[in-house]
């Protein structure tokens, strides 16, 4: 019986209780069978940002793709290489992108392997000079995707996001 404390999560036509004081929920394996649909660029010993947005090409969405976009977005998102080229072209320098929005991630069991799809800039690889850093900085997209939170983020000369803050 539901109490003020039980949160009802839709789910389709699935109606699932959540009930704080209980640790775990075993959900039914129709509703976790989601799988990523976007793919990062490969890795590549000595890639520049700017050879990787060259070989990258733009992806039609899905009705799928296009509800898990944050709310107000009206418009396909595209990979968008000259943003990156821009990146490129500031090599040299720290550059700061502030108020984004996380729009997909990709992880795999690889040490230290983690990208995030940026919303008008296209996939982001998070930095490698830690495992702990590596962890926080996809905790903390994770965290930003789910919560569709503004993000700013701090990308060096090699491409990749150093620091980055969730509002």
């Amino acid at each position: 019986m539901p109490n003020d404390t039980t949160t009802n999560l839709v789910t389709g036509n699935t109606n699932i209780e959540l009930n704080p004081n209980i640790e775990r929920v075993i959900l039914p394996t129709h509703l976790i069978t989601a799988a990523p649909s976007h793919v990062p660029p490969p890795e590549q010993a000595g890639a520049t940002v700017a050879a990787v947005a060259s070989e990258m090409t733009l992806q039609t969405l899905s009705a799928a793709d296009l509800r898990m976009l944050p709310a107000g977005t009206t418009a396909t998102p595209t990979m968008a290489t000259a943003a990156m080229g821009a990146q490129t072209a500031a090599a040299a320098a720290t550059v700061w992108q502030s108020g984004k929005r996380i729009t997909s991630q990709w992880t795999i069991n690889q040490d230290r392997n983690s990208w995030i799809g940026v919303a008008g800039i296209g996939w982001q690889k998070l930095s490698r000079a830690s495992d702990s850093g590596c962890v926080s900085l996809t905790m903390l997209a994770g965290n930003a995707l789910i919560t569709k939170a503004s993000v700013s983020y701090r990308t060096e000369s090699d491409g990749m996001v150093h620091e980055m803050y969730v509002f």
